[in-house]
């Protein structure tokens, strides 16, 4: 056992938020790993090879939290988990580089910290590591995270009190129940003290988000108070909330309470070729989940028009919720295939085919006139 995943194991809050990996561990979108080097990572999507037995597979995600070595790095970027000092990858590009350059800076880094992880991956996976699933000793579920915080809040705990109660607030401004929340990001493997941000997740039916991310979409367009701007970037399904005068910024992620209901938990992606598109958003149903998929029409491929069924894949979280019916998106992607399965084992088979345009990036595609 590493040392420092041994001195984290004896954190009296450790066990609240941990769990170890077994094969019924639900692998989602936005929860945090930890793997048996005392690096977190953190999982994009709902696809990591389901094909295969859990410990055979690789997990999707980014490496985010590396044990500090004593090399110096700006304070920003130091945490501390469950009492050990550890370095955030991620602060460190945020807040010296342009948006873009974020994902493929990462890799850069995920490769220089672990050279084994330069595989061969599929297309969606571009900017991402390819985590071996018996690298992994467990994972820290959003739902029981945020469970362990309420908990800590009912005891007398000032920032987990704070945390349940700008929850609670965002429930009832949202229309749904406090339990529909996890969290996820950095507050969800224990450092939850003064934080700024939340990065929640909500479980729901697509019904239920469609429904929420149309609200935020209003609220965010006619309360300017509420409005978030970060990175230089303005988030429209973000917003600010208020306790007792304090101010915290909600960044929601939206996961599928009913896997059945995510279209992409088990499927291949093949290209066709790389394009330039200029596309109207038709259906953003599910615009704010990651990875994001849109509905198109009156499409262009390479300036000529396209007349087939399309999407829009953005397999990234850059661009949650951006995009929604009747925008103009333009720029450059890959045309794909797309193969859907369903079932599980022996009783796998495909259930779905169709051509999307997949984007890996921030910025790949933007809004046009």
């Amino acid at each position: 056992m590493n040392p420092i995943i041994s001195r984290m194991q004896k954190h009296p809050k450790f066990a609240d938020f941990f769990l170890p990996l077994d094969e019924k561990t639900d692998v989602r979108d936005a929860t945090y790993f930890l793997r048996q080097d005392g690096t977190f990572c953190f999982s994009e999507g709902y696809c990591h090879e389901p094909q295969l037995p859990l410990r055979q597979r690789h997990l999707v995600s980014h490496i985010v939290f590396v044990p500090a070595t004593g090399q110096e790095f700006p304070d920003y970027a130091k945490k501390q988990i469950f009492g050990q000092g550890y370095e955030n990858l991620t602060k460190g590009i945020m807040n010296t580089q342009p948006l873009h350059m974020f994902y493929p800076l990462q890799l850069t880094r995920y490769l220089q910290i672990d050279p084994s992880l330069d595989v061969e991956k599929p297309l969606y996976a571009k900017y991402k590591a390819m985590i071996p699933m018996d690298s992994i000793i467990g994972h820290f579920p959003q739902r029981r995270a945020l469970r362990a915080i309420f908990k800590y809040g009912e005891a007398g705990d000032r920032s987990a009190l704070e945390i349940k109660r700008s929850v609670e607030a965002s429930a009832g401004l949202l229309g749904i129940m406090p339990e529909q929340f996890g969290i996820s990001g950095s507050l969800s493997i224990g450092t939850y003290q003064n934080p700024h941000d939340l990065d929640v997740v909500i479980y729901a039916t697509v019904k239920e988000v469609r429904r929420i991310v149309d609200f935020l979409y209003k609220l965010t367009a006619t309360d300017e108070k509420r409005r978030v701007f970060e990175f230089g970037k303005y988030w429209p399904i973000r917003y600010w909330e208020w306790v007792e005068g304090k101010k915290f910024m909600f960044c929601p992620f939206f996961s599928y309470i009913n896997l059945d209901e995510c279209p992409l938990r088990d499927f291949t992606c093949e290209k066709i070729a790389d394009v330039t598109l200029d596309a109207r958003v038709a259906d953003h149903t599910h615009n704010a989940f990651n990875p994001s998929i849109l509905g198109l029409d009156r499409v262009s491929l390479n300036g000529k028009r396209y007349s087939g069924d399309l999407k829009l894949i953005l397999y990234h979280g850059g661009e949650r919720g951006d995009y929604v019916e009747g925008d103009r998106v333009a720029g450059n992607g890959t045309h794909v295939l797309i193969r859907t399965f369903s079932g599980s084992g022996a009783a796998r088979k495909q259930s779905g085919q169709y051509e999307a345009v997949l984007c890996t990036n921030i910025g790949d595609v933007h809004k046009s006139v």
